[in-house]
């Protein structure tokens, strides 16, 4: 492999690094500051509700659209 096309793989891939340790850090930043994290009781049972609608709201929502 020759050095210059080593050099611009190693130049890309740092920069994808950088361009996503970037990218994650803002939504880090973004999910402490609009407290995505504030309220964890709720989400711990948030899996343990019924996933299951009642008959009474597919007739309800069959007639709507996105």
């Amino acid at each position: 492999m020759c050095s210059l096309g080593f050099n611009a793989f190693l130049a890309m891939w740092l920069g994808f690094l950088a361009v996503m340790i970037t990218a994650i850090t803002l939504a880090l930043v973004w999910a402490v500051r609009s407290r995505q994290f504030s309220d964890q009781d709720r989400a711990r049972y948030l899996p343990l509700e019924s996933g299951i609608p009642a008959k009474e709201e597919l007739k309800r929502h069959k007639g709507k659209t996105r």
